[in-house]
């Protein structure tokens, strides 16, 4: 007997509850079948007990601004919050907060719980159903059935672990692997790859010379992530970290046994680790001249003992790192709870799917997470709530959404995973947004609230903070008009503090911070919104799925062969493509008008 619901979402990671939680806001009568091999692992922190960061912030705004889940889950649970890169321009200041993981998780999941619509079922699924090129669902002891698939299965494709030459199967420890999936997509006709990456050890916090260490806070007055409003934020009680480094004898000790570390001699068949999170092997090779890197200590949880070791991810056997760890200041009588290990796992490579998440072979089947060769919480709850999003439009039978590069950091990492060919896993940075001064953290909500309202995204609750809040920024460009402050905002020395005590009504004063921003940056933006008008019509033009790139005169053999295996959806995303010029484009737009003129 076959069961029918409208959406099927697998896998519990972060990809995951945001696709489902998307899927049910714009769905609010339908159903979303949520897939997970435990349901108690729905919404864990597998690795850093963080969300945010540079660039990562910027996405966790974004998915609140569009309604999501993460935000107010990290509001609810983080212990120490602190606004990154704060010496350097607004544009680039990234929100980031430790969490108590175990609250964390026990918040998206009372969070999943409340909507009644999304129905978590324990499952491992190794076969997807396709029929004449579209998904109809999955097969489970029976076949479970839906128009619209979204696939999150994290490091758990053939996930298999290692902590020096021992082996385990898994996606993180005391967890399986999905070994079905990935035969299934291959007989589909998707090409694999195979990325790793790691995880630093666990220490108890009981056995460290805690009090020894340099302290690292928060901030005082924290800055929740969430838009939506709260009485008591932040809710739990705040910790601090510690600051310690590894040294000369430690990197001499890892050198003299790197062939025992699999994340690092080779003996892990996977093509490249993450390079802006290094193992700890790595960075004693990479950066050899450096006698010491900075490890910081920072606790798991409020009330428990464990620590996670940022900075010293490591595949080292565990009679290595049992030697090691005591070598780092406050850590000489240090006891290690969990080893630290690496993971190699089987990914899509993205270049098979659509900025709208959806796969270009199989109609009706998303990608989300790290099967898209993404590293990290945030890039994966990002691409979550898009596939859930745009799972649920083609449900309705309505087009899918793509967001533009100048639209948000999301829309950012789309167009770069389309248009690229991961070798390593991808993680967002400012840098890649040519478009930052538009992208930042504190305008989330004014490029993408009211958007997110137009599809569904955005509830009542959320809409009527939007709309007040829009009232209130008026009112302060107002009042700042009206008192002729113009120059005195414009200088960038002026602290803020002064503004405020120059408008004769109190308000936010993160509205206040938000609207100088906008004034001091005026110019660049008025020159960035003129480059993004004079780009769009290339941008967006769709370039048609019929046209075959071998029929295009003129057009060189490596772009014939790019466009191939690319099959960009746009002229824009073709002119990123590596191997595609200039020249290359104007060959294929004006294909692009004989093929729409003959249609």
């Amino acid at each position: 007997m076959s069961r029918t619901v409208d959406i099927i979402v697998i896998g519990g990671g972060h990809a995951g509850v945001e696709a489902a939680w998307a899927a049910s806001s714009v769905l609010p009568n339908g159903t979303v079948a949520f897939l997970t091999m435990d349901a108690s692992t729905i919404g864990v922190m597998s690795c850093n007990p963080a969300i945010g960061g540079l660039g990562k912030g910027q996405i966790v705004r974004e998915i609140d601004a569009l309604g999501g889940v993460m935000a107010q889950a990290i509001d609810a649970t983080g212990i120490m919050f602190k606004m990154l890169n704060t010496s350097k321009g607004p544009a680039v200041w990234g929100p980031r907060a430790q969490a108590d993981k175990d609250e964390y998780r026990d918040e998206v999941q009372h969070m999943i719980a409340s909507r009644n619509n999304i129905e978590v079922i324990e499952a491992t699924v190794d076969d997807i159903i396709v029929e004449n090129g579209e998904v109809t669902g999955v097969m489970l002891d029976e076949p479970l059935l839906a128009k619209a698939v979204v696939l999150t299965t994290g490091t758990f494709m053939r996930g298999l672990m290692h902590t020096g030459e021992a082996q385990n199967k898994g996606g993180r420890v005391g967890e399986g692997t999905a070994e079905g999936i990935s035969a299934t997509l291959k007989r589909l006709g998707f090409e694999l790859g195979r990325l790793k990456t790691g995880t630093p050890p666990r220490l108890s916090k009981k056995s460290i010379d805690w009090d020894s260490l340099p302290s690292q806070l928060g901030d005082k007055n924290p800055t929740p992530f969430s838009d939506l409003p709260t009485d008591n934020f932040p809710p739990l009680p705040q910790v601090d970290c510690r600051i310690t480094a590894t040294t000369k004898e430690m990197h001499q000790l890892i050198r003299d046994n790197l062939d025992k570390a699999p994340m690092y001699s080779g003996a892990i068949d996977a093509e490249s680790g993450p390079r802006y999170c290094p193992s700890i092997e790595d960075k004693v090779v990479r950066f050899a001249d450096r006698d010491a890197h900075h490890v910081f200590l920072e606790p798991e949880t409020v009330h428990g003992d464990s620590i996670y070791c940022n900075g010293i991810s490591t595949s080292l056997p565990a009679d290595i790192q049992e030697k090691i760890i005591p070598m780092m200041k406050g850590c000489k009588d240090a006891v290690i709870l969990q080893m630290g290990y690496a993971v190699e796992y089987d990914i899509v490579r993205p270049h098979q799917i659509n900025a709208t998440c959806e796969s270009k072979l199989v109609r009706g089947l998303f990608l989300a997470g790290q099967i898209n060769g993404t590293s990290g919480y945030e890039e994966a709850a990002g691409q979550g709530l898009l596939a859930g999003l745009n799972a649920a439009r083609l449900v309705q039978g309505e087009e899918t959404i793509v967001l533009g590069r100048d639209q948000a950091y999301i829309g950012v990492m789309m167009d770069d995973l389309v248009t690229t060919m991961p070798r390593e896993p991808y993680r967002m940075f400012t840098s890649r947004a040519e478009h930052r001064l538009l992208l930042r953290a504190d305008n989330s909500d004014e490029r993408l609230t009211r958007f997110g309202r137009d599809l569904g995204l955005v509830d009542e609750e959320r809409w009527e903070t939007w709309v007040a809040r829009a009232h209130h920024l008026e009112e302060i460009r107002h009042q700042m008009k009206e008192l002729n402050l113009g120059k005195l905002v414009k200088k960038s020395d002026t602290p803020i503090v002064e503004i405020v005590s120059k408008l004769p009504k109190k308000l936010d004063p993160r509205l206040i911070r938000r609207v100088v921003t906008d004034v001091r940056y005026e110019g660049y933006i008025v020159r960035q919104q003129s480059e993004i008008k004079r780009q769009a019509k290339t941008e967006g033009r769709k370039i048609p799925a019929g046209l075959n790139p071998n029929e295009i005169s003129g057009l060189r053999n490596e772009a014939v062969d790019v466009l191939k295996e690319f099959k960009p959806a746009t002229l824009g995303q073709a002119s990123r493509l590596a191997g595609i010029t200039p020249a290359d484009i104007t060959l294929i737009s004006i294909a692009v008008v004989r093929f729409n003129s003959n249609v």
